[in-house]
């Protein structure tokens, strides 16, 4: 059949890359890694090695776009399900026979400490990461380029930065933003911030679909890529246009539960290796991008602990914080908690 096969394509970058990739007008197909989702028997689902070859046998693709995974949870947890769904990948295809092209989704929290700031981090900087997602994400591509140099089939480890679009899930700090100026009323009001001043390479997420699928696309690729713009963006640059776009009158409260200060204040991608593998960067606006999140906000305030800047009483999300390493939402399985 060819063409290609994604997971995670319910996620936020997943509908963003299927969108691209049927525009393109090839074949594109989809596998569900959820436990709760289809294809049981006599009350049993399948394992994820068992989805995984069952969507490979059916699709025969050509490139395999692997996005799907988790960000909240405990050490273990996020070990199980982020490299054990890249090791069931690997187990299903040494079953198959196939030997497509694989991208996976690694994440820019794999560098933590190795990230200085303002100094653009490279793909060869020795990866010391802060956090159980950053260590299972370091993990997951470990085995998945492990995978390519045993079976000589080309891999990517795609290590996206901080995206934003519309659909953006409601735990990223802009998404948060977004509800918060979504429930107040049209006169406006108080919304509670962390450190504002941080900067991140922020990137729509469409121009994250379009590198990947170039990537695919591009013989040369092969190992680690940054997927970034290379350009540091002020998080409180993208909340004002937010609020103008509003048309409220917005103050901001910054909570001090809410920041890490021993993260670099500047943290931004290197462009050099996608530069070069895929003869572009990213073209969109993050601004623009921003403004789309206010499109698909809303809903009810989330539980969490109490937010110091909101009267008594009022709840927030429990430490959604401004300035830690970014990551990305790839699947929708779960619900992970980021802290951008």
């Amino acid at each position: 059949m060819g063409g290609s096969l994604i997971s995670g394509a319910g996620g936020f970058v997943g509908q963003a890359l299927a969108r691209r990739l049927r525009a393109s007008g090839g074949p594109v197909a989809t596998v569900s890694l959820r436990a709760d989702e289809g294809g049981r028997r006599d009350g049993v689902a399948p394992s994820p090695v068992a989805r995984w070859r069952h969507a490979l046998d059916r699709a025969r693709p050509d490139v395999v776009y692997h996005l799907a995974g988790a960000m909240q949870g405990d050490e273990p947890t996020l070990r199980s399900v982020n490299l054990g769904l890249t090791e069931a990948l690997l187990d299903a295809l040494r079953g198959t026979g196939l030997h497509p092209t694989l991208v996976v989704a690694g994440s820019a929290a794999e560098y933590g400490a190795a990230a200085h700031d303002g100094v653009p981090v490279r793909e060869d900087a020795v990866c010391e990461p802060y956090t159980a997602y950053g260590r299972s994400k370091l993990a997951q591509g470990r085995a998945a380029l492990a995978f390519g140099d045993e079976t000589r089939s080309r891999v990517v480890l795609a290590r996206i930065f901080n995206p934003v679009g519309a659909g953006m899930p409601a735990h990223l700090a802009l998404a948060d933003f977004a509800a918060q100026i979504a429930r107040m009323p049209s006169a406006g009001g108080r919304l509670t911030t962390g450190n504002l001043d941080a900067q991140r390479d922020f990137i729509h997420v469409d121009d994250v679909a379009i590198a990947l699928e170039a990537l695919a696309a591009s013989g040369d690729a092969t190992g680690p890529c940054n997927v970034c713009t290379g350009v540091p963006t002020r998080l409180g640059d993208l909340l004002d246009a937010m609020i103008a776009a509003s048309g409220k009158a917005v103050a901001t409260c910054a909570d001090p539960a809410r920041y890490r200060p021993h993260e670099p204040r500047i943290i931004v991608g290197d462009t050099s290796r996608l530069r070069a593998w895929t003869g572009r960067l990213a073209q969109s606006s993050v601004r623009e991008a921003a403004v789309l999140v206010l499109s698909t906000a809303g809903g009810p305030r989330p539980e969490g602990r109490e937010d110091a800047c909101a009267p008594e009483g009022a709840a927030v999300r429990d430490r959604l914080v401004a300035d830690v390493p970014p990551a990305v939402e790839i699947g929708r399985a779960e619900r992970p908690s980021f802290k951008a």
